[in-house]
């Protein structure tokens, strides 16, 4: 939350200094503490006290508690990161930066299943709205599209989950494991496949990653896959490397996925107010639907389908030497640094540093 703000704020300072900030705009804040009910309430003050268009719904369960608010209230409701797959089909008034969950849980499955050859995998798991968004789209790539096997599920909110675990460990010797959770159960269920000597491969959800947790945990995390939407600190383009830069200024701290789309949140909302005339919930769905299109994000062009949704495919990254990298581009530099290595001893020089 912390860091979705200070991004947020960021946006906000920097279309002050633009002269992008809309005349006579009032932002207002609330904190939800991501608790649903507490989520609902703050939603349903801000609208009484006359907001337009409203930031919220960081987790899939909060957001999920606010489509009745959301309608009741009739107050437009863009999200920077629920992902779960029904919320924009749920609600024409909720709008979201953040892909579905539909599109992470099939790159999962076609990136272990392809990419890492994995026959088998067994599935870590919360009892969440973004695990159930996430689950059913995996399996049915891995096991249904490309024949490979789920050994077990693991519910990490059970009681006796790590014998669970270890027995199916034991019985299957999974060449893979696919994590679905948040930071803290997460790093719970990689803890246990390190002291069980797991050697598979790990693949882990979106969720789970923040600045803190991968460099508070870069030993234990190294080599760990996971899917992300498309926001990659080494992009090259300005909006990206600008905005990696002023926020690092700001916090001392890389931004991390969650950090990159609240930035993206408040600029399009931004954008959205400077760009509708009458600032009611109709006109401002017509500019969110019909007026932003391709609008330039550090998460990739922004533009929202006919029910709210944004289209960005999730790429694979990976965790080495307690940085998250861009798999391919960490792939393709790899395969460089081999070739000007085998140059080298074929031509008698010294191969040169990998950049």
């Amino acid at each position: 939350g912390s860091a979705m703000r200070q991004a947020m704020e960021l946006a906000v300072d920097e279309a002050k200094e633009s002269g992008e900030y809309p005349d006579g705009l009032a932002i207002l804040w609330a904190d939800s503490a991501t608790n649903p009910d507490t989520a609902a309430a703050n939603f349903e003050q801000l609208a009484s006290d006359g907001a337009r268009l409203v930031i919220v719904g960081v987790t899939s369960d909060e957001a999920k508690a606010l489509l009745p608010v959301i309608e009741s209230t009739n107050t437009l409701a863009l999200s920077p990161s629920a992902s779960a797959p029904t919320l924009a089909r749920d609600s024409s008034l909720f709008y979201r930066v953040f892909p579905s969950d539909e599109l992470e849980g099939r790159r999962a499955g076609r990136f272990l299943r392809e990419d890492r050859d994995a026959a088998s995998v067994v599935i870590y798991t919360l009892d969440s709205a973004q695990a159930r968004g996430i689950e059913p789209p995996f399996r049915h790539v891995f096991e249904q599209t490309m024949e490979g096997e789920v050994v077990g599920k693991v519910v990490l909110s059970d009681n006796n989950w790590e014998e669970h675990s270890a027995d199916l460990l034991t019985a299957h010797q999974p060449e893979s494991a696919y994590i679905i959770a948040y930071a803290d159960e997460t790093l719970d269920a990689i803890r246990h496949l390190r002291r069980n000597g797991f050697p598979g491969v790990i693949c882990v959800s979106s969720a789970f990653y923040t600045a803190d947790v991968v460099s508070q945990n870069a030993e234990m995390l190294e080599g760990v896959f996971f899917p992300q939407p498309a926001f990659d600190i080494e992009d090259e383009r300005p909006l990206v490397q600008d905005f990696v830069t002023a926020y690092e200024q700001r916090t001392g701290q890389i931004p991390d996925i969650y950090a990159a789309h609240a930035f993206d949140a408040m600029r399009v909302a931004l954008a959205a107010v400077r760009n509708t005339s009458f600032l009611d919930t109709e006109d401002l769905k017509k500019t969110m639907r019909f007026g932003l299109s391709e609008f330039p994000g550090v998460t990739g062009p922004i533009s929202f389908d006919e029910q709210g949704d944004v289209h960005h495919n999730p790429i694979i990254f990976s965790i080495r030497e307690g940085r998250v990298v861009n798999h391919e581009r960490w792939v393709k530099k790899q395969k460089e640094d081999i070739l000007r290595r085998i140059r080298a001893g074929l031509t008698g020089e010294e191969a040169p540093a990998n950049p």
